[in-house]
């Protein structure tokens, strides 16, 4: 059944009790009004609900038992009825709400919700309950704001409840009695009680009384591990200085066990007297022990007493403040705490307290557990580790020996253990590359072989490397590592040797410049080469004179062999005392010719006769050009 056709039922059974002479409203009997239009009394009702069956006009609801909204529902059943009575003193909220509170003059209704807007003369609603209304004959005092006194200021039916009685220092247990301050103390209130919160920065409550404050100047300095430091402080405040029960031991054997820090005794027969005996400590002392009470500035005010005592410091909290002082005590093998000066191990009187500098002798002198110290790092490359000894060489040149740096018999210093040979050859006159006489100087005493011209002067031999010999290029100082690797300090002009090859244009200009020369520009070479002659020997080619292609380097094996010869093998290919001109070696010259530099002379494998002439000139290479077949010499002005 729709909530329409409800409706009409409800207002058609009215009419029909109404005109029976029965009951109207909502209070008709539900058998009266709730037949469907299929019921037994169909004929009598539905006359009336035809009378009422009009179309519903829709308006706002309000609290009247109609759907004024034609939604099917009614009142407070319908959701849109909030609205109507979001303000309306007579339905507040719901139908039927009237805003009315006792002793209350003026109620409203906002947002829905009943308040007292005005109470009686004499009332107030002080806790916002609109149920029991102006409740209160309470007058406000301290501008509503409670404060401890006794009385309910703010008229909410509690009295000082914005005060902690229990923990207001101003108001402790009750109002106004405020906690007083105290020496160097912030006070506080603990369950109604005063007491003191915290101390100052420097200050401490020992005797945990809080009347007198902190009284005592301290700064605590212990930690959850360690409660006293040895240092001659009171770290824990507690009255007492370095406690040995509350400082930590250094690690085991910190006075080490070497030399003069060894043990000196195990037993009492190790002492050898009768009047003495061996301590806790292992050191030997007198049966009687120090005397008590007196006074010392160092170790050896005791020690003059005896050997085995020792000076230490003591610190005591007095009431004017920590004292320390300083007795004579058995000396003990066991570091001691000795005050401000921290812990520290009482030496007997052979000992001599520093560094290990002047003396490397391969013991623990000072008594640190570490060995010459102090040398490692001359004595070893990786320093403290000593593993890998720091090696050494004595003397210069071919007289230098390697060795190993170790301490002097003395043990003053460190030394190197190698001894310096004695000088190979008493000048350094042969060109090796090598310091022969041992001065710091290489070949500085050898003299080159020169053929003297007009202002100038040339090698009269092709240049040859430091140490070259007959079969060797030169000396290669690791020959057996398998690499060609010559000494190439400076070039050298002898006979005998095999020359120098396989040169660029810029390696030959320095190695004459490390003999004091220079490269010769080739004008000077033509002179040195025939001095107007076609070939060095004379005017006309001879194929054997020189080595070049056609000279046969091998005759006793058939065929016509090429090879290097050394300089000047064959005695007739020379002019004036200048040999190898022609063959053997190609030679750089200084010129410079369209970018390319001039090469002379031609080489051992160099068929063409002009080409091995003093004048020839069409052989031009690049400056980084080289080949086992070019070589050059030096020039020298004069």
């Amino acid at each position: 059944m729709s909530a329409r056709w409800a409706q009409v039922r409800r207002a058609a059974a009215a009419l029909t009790l109404a005109a029976c002479g029965g009951p109207t409203g909502d209070a008709a009997p539900a058998e009266a009004i709730d037949q469907g239009p299929s019921g037994p009394d169909v004929p009598a009702v539905v006359d009336a609900f035809e009378v009422f069956d009009a179309p519903c006009t829709a308006r706002d609801e309000i609290c009247n038992g109609l759907d004024d909204d034609c939604d099917g529902l009614v009142d407070d059943d319908d959701p849109d009825i909030t609205r109507a009575t979001f303000d309306d003193n007579r339905n507040c909220g719901r139908c039927g709400q009237s805003c009315a509170a006792p002793r209350a003059l003026r109620a409203v209704c906002r947002a829905a919700a009943c308040e007292v807007a005005a109470c009686e003369p004499g009332f107030g609603d002080y806790n916002g309950d609109f149920a029991d209304g102006c409740e209160s004959d309470c007058r406000i005092s301290e501008g509503g704001r409670e404060v401890c006194d006794g009385s309910d200021n703010d008229c909410d039916g509690e009295t000082d409840e914005d005060t902690d009685l229990a923990g207001d220092p101003e108001n402790c247990g009750a109002c106004g009695v405020a906690c007083e301050a105290r020496a160097n103390a912030t006070v506080t209130c603990r369950a109604s009680q005063c007491g003191l919160d915290g101390c100052a920065a420097g200050w401490v409550d020992a005797d945990g009384d809080a009347a007198n404050g902190c009284e005592y100047r301290c700064t605590v300095r212990s930690t959850d591990r360690v409660r006293e430091f040895c240092n001659g402080l009171d770290d824990d405040c507690d009255g007492l200085v370095d406690e040995p029960e509350d400082v930590p031991a250094p690690e085991e054997d910190f006075c080490g066990q070497n030399g003069v820090c060894a043990f000196e005794c195990g037993t009492d027969e190790d002492c050898g007297a009768p009047d003495r005996r061996c301590n806790e400590g292992h050191v030997c002392v007198p049966v009687a022990g120090a005397p008590p009470a007196v006074a010392c500035e160092t170790d050896a005010d005791c020690q003059a007493l005896d050997p085995g005592f020792a000076c230490v410091g003591r610190t005591v909290v007095d009431p004017g403040g920590p004292t320390t002082r300083r007795q004579c005590v058995e000396r003990r093998h066991d570091p001691v705490c000795d005050g401000a000066a921290g812990f520290r191990c009482v030496r007997p009187p052979s000992f001599r307290e520093g560094p290990e500098v002047g003396r490397c002798d391969g013991e623990d002198n000072n008594c640190n557990g570490q060995i010459d110290e102090d040398f490692v790092d001359a004595l070893f490359l990786d320093g403290a580790r000593r593993m890998e000894p720091r090696t050494c060489t004595v003397g210069e040149g071919a007289c230098a020996q390697s060795g190993r740096v170790v301490c002097s018999e003395d043990g003053a210093e460190t030394v190197c253990n190698a001894t310096a040979l004695p000088p190979a050859r008493p000048v350094d006159d042969d060109c090796n590359g090598q310091d022969d006489d041992c001065d710091g100087h290489i070949d500085e005493d050898y003299q080159d072989a020169w053929l003297e011209r007009p202002g100038f002067r040339i090698y009269a031999y092709e240049a040859s490397r430091p140490g070259a010999t007959a079969v060797a290029p030169g000396l290669d100082l690791l020959p057996d590592d398998g690499r060609e690797a010559y000494i190439e300090a400076r070039a050298c002009g002898r006979a005998g040797v095999l020359p120098w090859a396989n040169v660029t244009h810029a390696e030959a200009a320095t190695a004459c410049a490390a003999a004091g020369a220079r490269l010769c520009r080739r004008d000077e070479w033509a002179s040195g080469c025939g001095d107007g002659r076609a070939y060095p020997y004379g005017p006309d080619y001879d194929a054997q004179a020189c080595n070049g292609g056609a000279h046969d380097g091998d005759p006793a094996t058939a065929g016509d062999q090429d090879a290097l010869y050394p300089t000047g093998r064959l005695a007739g290919c020379q002019s004036g005392g200048g040999f190898d001109f022609s063959g053997n070696l190609k030679e750089w010259t200084d010129d410079l010719v369209d970018g390319l530099r001039p090469v002379r002379g031609g080489g051992y494998e160099s068929n063409v006769p002009q080409a091995l002439t003093c004048n020839a000139l069409g052989d031009l290479k690049p400056a980084d050009f080289r080949s086992s077949t070019l070589g050059f010499r030096c020039c020298q002005d004069l």
